[in-house]
């Protein structure tokens, strides 16, 4: 297995390109974020689904008078972010792509395809699956009590949630590197089977601690994510 030997990341010339992407970057953040809080009103219907779809004609409410124009621009801030986040990473790539060699080439290219695609894959899981999942639980301990949501609460509850997420869609992937350096191996899951099992449950309970059947059902996810990482595995080699 060929070992990665990257270019060296404080030489001056390569700074000055990483710099120059980045201010780029910063330009294209801020005409995008200008333009996702002009068209804010079109997508906050959108973001509230998951609360509509379990909270029938209560709408979300904000308190003070600054309170709704912050929501709207700390949102369309981190919409902004992540549509134009693919951009920034290609740009990159295409600044430090000549310096690499062919084989660091293509495991770079491996690894940020499937680091993105798991990425859409866990906005998509934790939009439509964990806030759901995630608000009937909390919502569990105030059902004695009459809900008054803050928008602002919400909003950031759901940024949090979908953040997650992601991270969490990301496990297969460390764990694939982890598997592709040799320090995890098929030998090592075989022997130590039941801690591997264990491990995955005690990370369920924190997510779902009153719902045995979601406990199973997550429990199974994150043991599906781990034999994944072994085909991810054979894909970074």
């Amino acid at each position: 297995m060929a070992k990665l030997n990257l270019p060296n990341l404080l030489d001056l010339w390569i700074l000055t390109k990483l710099r120059r992407e980045l201010i780029l970057y910063l330009l294209t953040l801020l005409i995008f974020w200008i333009i996702t809080f002009l068209v804010f009103p079109k997508i906050f219907p959108y973001l509230l689904y998951p609360y509509f779809g379990l909270i029938q004609g209560k709408s979300l409410v904000f308190i003070s008078i600054e309170e709704a124009l912050m929501v709207v621009l700390r949102a369309s801030f981190y919409i902004a972010v992540a549509l134009t986040l693919p951009l920034l990473i290609v740009r990159l790539w295409k600044a430090l792509a000549p310096e690499l060699q062919e084989y660091e080439k293509n495991f770079i290219r491996k690894l940020l395809f499937l680091a993105i695609f798991l990425g859409l894959l866990g906005i998509i899981t934790g939009y439509f699956l964990f806030t759901p999942l995630f608000l009937k639980f909390f919502l569990y301990f105030g059902s004695n009590f009459e809900s008054n949501l803050r928008v602002y609460a919400f909003l950031f509850f759901l940024l949090k949630v979908v953040l997650f997420s992601v991270l969490v869609f990301q496990l297969p992937l460390l764990f694939a590197l982890l598997i592709r350096e040799e320090i995890l191996t098929k030998e090592l899951y075989e022997r130590k089977r039941f801690y591997f099992l264990s491990f995955f449950y005690l990370l369920s309970l924190l997510f779902a601690p009153t719902d045995f059947i979601s406990q199973i059902l997550l429990t199974l996810f994150f043991f599906l994510f781990f034999k994944l990482s072994f085909v991810l595995a054979r894909i970074l080699k």
